[in-house]
């Protein structure tokens, strides 16, 4: 066995992993990217309601 074989296979492992992670992000943005204008379109509608029908009350 080759004395830099550990470390070798250790770097290649951790490059391994650091693509798979970047890969899975990226996936998930580009799933996810086309419904951010729609939730934060639901979430100001949302605050607007309950605005105008509940009102900000003071106590």
């Amino acid at each position: 066995m080759r004395p830099g074989g550990k470390l070798a296979t250790g770097v290649l492992g951790a490059l391994l992993l650091v693509l798979l992670v970047a890969g899975v992000a990226r996936a998930a943005y580009w799933l996810l990217a086309p419904l951010v204008p729609a939730v934060v379109t639901i979430v100001v509608l949302g605050v607007v309601y309950w605005v105008i029908f509940r009102g900000i009350r003071r106590r």
